[in-house]
């Protein structure tokens, strides 16, 4: 009886034991766990956040251009390939020529494209078509900054034996397009930043720096080009050289900026 009750005490204080082994190991354990510290500025970065205006300030500037192209084409056809070239190189030779002379302002004259075509007679029944010439068409652009040269420039080409005027165009030079976009951008500036003061000024509020800018977009069209009216011609005296006025180029500017405001 004695020996039951002895085992019995046995169990029970093994049991004591085992409990507050395992209340002092997770005492332990939750000492040694980690704790995650919140950044001290978390709470002013929120406020910082919440305490903005942001607004989009548009610029635009209208600018004359200063620089025009014109695409002169001579054009040729010959019985064989060699005489086709041949005559065309010539004549491209006199029309530049003719075109360098006039001393216009920071001249470029380049060739653009140039075509050789088979040229064929369609003309007898049920027979397969036969090539009878070739043709060759050689375009140059010359391009200047002195506009009022455009028709001095059509005038000497067609002279000199230029078949086609294709293109009058007119754009900006890389100097009028920084000095354009730099304006753009300055009233896009002063727009994003009349905005951002109309805003918080009916809200007793008061802009105190800048958190953020970024420019946002910077468009510039492509060349202008005038309408021609001319097709091939066989003379100088089929085309009266034209007084030809540039219409103005619309440069735009586009920022986002964010302002940090106080009350």
């Amino acid at each position: 009886m004695k020996k039951r009750i002895f085992a019995k005490v046995f169990i029970l204080c093994i049991f004591i034991a085992i409990f507050v082994a395992a209340l002092s190991l997770t005492s332990c354990l939750e000492s040694q766990t980690p704790t995650i510290a919140l950044p001290d500025n978390l709470q002013s970065q929120q406020q910082t956040i919440q305490s903005t205006i942001s607004v989009t300030g548009q610029g635009k500037v209208k600018t004359l251009p200063d620089e025009v192209f014109i695409d002169i084409s001579v054009i040729t056809e010959r019985p064989t390939t060699q005489e086709a070239v041949d005559l065309n190189s010539q004549i491209s030779k006199d029309v530049m020529d003719a075109v360098n002379k006039i001393n216009a302002k920071n001249l470029k004259i380049q060739t653009i494209t140039y075509e050789l075509n088979p040229l064929y007679d369609y003309s007898k029944e049920n027979q397969p078509p036969t090539i009878y010439a070739y043709q060759v068409i050689n375009t140059i652009e010359a391009r200047t900054t002195e506009l009022e040269k455009i028709s001095e420039i059509i005038a000497k080409a067609t002279e000199k034996g230029a078949s086609r005027i294709t293109n009058i165009g007119f754009d900006l030079t890389e100097e009028a397009k920084m000095n354009a976009k730099n304006e753009a951008l300055a009233q896009a500036t002063a727009d994003a930043n009349n905005k951002a003061l109309a805003i918080a000024k009916p809200l007793g509020l008061t802009i105190d720096k800048i958190l953020y800018i970024n420019e946002s977009e910077t468009s510039f069209p492509g060349p202008l080009f005038a309408p021609t009216g001319f097709g091939k011609f066989e003379t100088a005296q089929d085309v009266a050289p034209p007084v030809v006025m540039p219409q103005e180029i619309e440069v735009t500017a586009s920022i986002s900026v964010v302002y940090l405001f106080k009350k």
